[in-house]
């Protein structure tokens, strides 16, 4: 019940288009034991969940910024939005091929969600790399886009 949930809450949050505005809105303190903006698990076996955040473990590389990859697997063909909780570079690997994203925007203002990037994709199992962090650590979601 709660991952359905969740998957409609996410999936409204990617389909949103913020507005904008000079100065951010002063935002609630996210609900304790709360899945977004970085309550999720470690992405199990370095494998992420459609439509379950995860946590995917970065590690430092030569510019002193942070790097890292987990897997996904796609059941169905369509667009998917792969959505960031902090700032980091966002590509996604099939066939150790870079695909082109589709789309790019940000989580509507008080979500949690820094960076959203949508990318068609087919059937399979692919790469989510992520680069360019600050953080050792990235709150994932990778979601169908509405």
């Amino acid at each position: 019940m709660v991952t359905r949930t969740f998957a409609l809450f996410a999936s409204l949050l990617i389909g949103s288009t913020p507005a904008l505005a000079d100065t951010a809105p002063a935002c609630p303190p996210a609900a304790v034991g709360a899945l977004w903006p970085q309550g999720a698990p470690l992405a199990a076996d370095g494998r992420l969940q459609v439509n379950t955040p995860g946590q995917i473990a970065l590690q430092a590389d030569a510019d002193g910024k942070h790097a890292g990859s987990a897997m996904v697997t796609i059941d169905a063909a369509g667009t998917y939005a792969v959505a960031l909780g902090s700032a980091a570079w966002i590509d996604v690997v099939k066939d150790g091929a870079l695909l082109t994203s589709t789309g790019h925007g940000h989580g509507p203002a008080c979500s949690g969600i820094r960076k959203i990037v949508r990318f068609a994709l087919q059937p399979g199992i692919y790469e989510v790399r992520l680069s360019r962090s600050e953080r050792n650590t990235a709150q994932v979601l990778v979601s169908a886009a509405p």
